[in-house]
């Protein structure tokens, strides 16, 4: 097995764009409430 190695040693530069963790738990209880919302409407007619 021959070892592949890059030519320099800097780490891998990680992505910053990368969705933070309160951004996605924004998102799900928005969904959540939205669907919620809809099952209670749908339900009272």
């Amino acid at each position: 097995m021959q070892t592949i190695r890059p030519d320099n040693a800097d780490p891998i530069p990680l992505r910053n764009d990368a969705p933070r963790m309160g951004t996605i738990m924004i998102r799900f209880v928005g969904l959540l409430v939205l669907a919620v919302i809809v099952l209670a409407l749908a339900w009272s007619r």
